[in-house]
């Protein structure tokens, strides 16, 4: 009797465990649709404003200060070595350009990054989706913008995840500040002076190269969570069948046992 009572309570926490694990997936493939919708047209919107920045310069000019540095990874877990991989290559990257302020997004990550040694600036609640998107960008943006200018970074990199598939994901080192392109002689626009409008080119470009950023790296998070919850949910699924067969056994073993038992009383 006690090992059935062992094995179906071992059934019904690993049968918890397999529906939690199965919401989880449920909820990143939500995400993983709706963030991988948006994440063609953020690229193609980022391209466009690159190209009249481009043609009229950039008005943020490198300082020779340090290099700063942006960490994107996950706020949640489940999806395996995802976060690991990046704050690896965080670390790498920071070792090549040297020590500058650090700004982290993801719980998870500015943990990580505080066991490697590197003393994090300031760190942001990643979003859970798309929606979370746009509050976190604004703050993040001007941040950097602010920083960029006090203290004179002679750069600015990012270190996320960048997108090509599910199980694909790839660590990568952005530049966002200074441009990575070259500019040609600024074209005066005929409906504003060239001075606003280099402002505001330049603001536009931060705030669409930093959203494409973190729509694609919020895509490999939920690309990244989908194969972890996939496989665990699999071998829970696994587990509990094993168990059931167990239990059956276990069920059959101790009746046929109470049936001997009362066929010996008997005689």
């Amino acid at each position: 009797m006690t090992r059935e009572l062992d094995l179906e309570r071992r059934v019904s926490v690993l049968s918890g465990m397999r529906d939690a694990v199965g919401a989880m997936k449920s909820l990143s493939a939500h995400h993983f649709r709706e963030t991988r919708s948006v994440a063609t047209s953020a690229a193609e919107y980022r391209a466009g404003v690159e190209g009249i920045v481009s043609r009229v310069g950039l008005g943020l000019r490198p300082g020779t200060g340090v290099v700063g540095l942006v960490v994107v990874g996950a706020e949640l877990g489940l999806c395996g070595g995802y976060t690991s991989r990046i704050v690896e290559k965080a670390v790498e990257h920071r070792a090549q350009v040297g020590g500058g302020p650090c700004f982290s997004v993801g719980k998870r990550t500015t943990t990580m990054l505080s066991r490697k040694g590197v003393s994090v600036t300031q760190g942001y609640t990643g979003p859970s989706g798309v929606d979370g998107l746009s509050s976190l960008l604004l703050d993040l943006a001007e941040s950097l913008l602010t920083t960029f200018v006090e203290q004179g970074l002679s750069a600015l990199d990012v270190v996320s995840s960048h997108f090509s598939g599910v199980g694909s994901q790839r660590p990568n080192v952005v530049r966002l500040f200074p441009a990575p392109f070259a500019t040609v002689a600024p074209e005066l626009p005929l409906y504003s002076a060239l001075d606003t409008f280099i402002s505001a080119a330049t603001r536009e470009y931060v705030f669409a190269t930093l959203y494409e950023i973190l729509v694609s790296a919020l895509a490999s998070e939920h690309g990244a969570r989908l194969l972890a919850t996939g496989s665990a949910e699999r071998w829970l699924e696994e587990r509990v069948e094993l168990l059931q067969r167990r239990l059956t056994v276990a069920r059959r073993e101790a009746s046929t046992q109470e049936t001997i038992e009362l066929s010996a009383r008997r005689s």
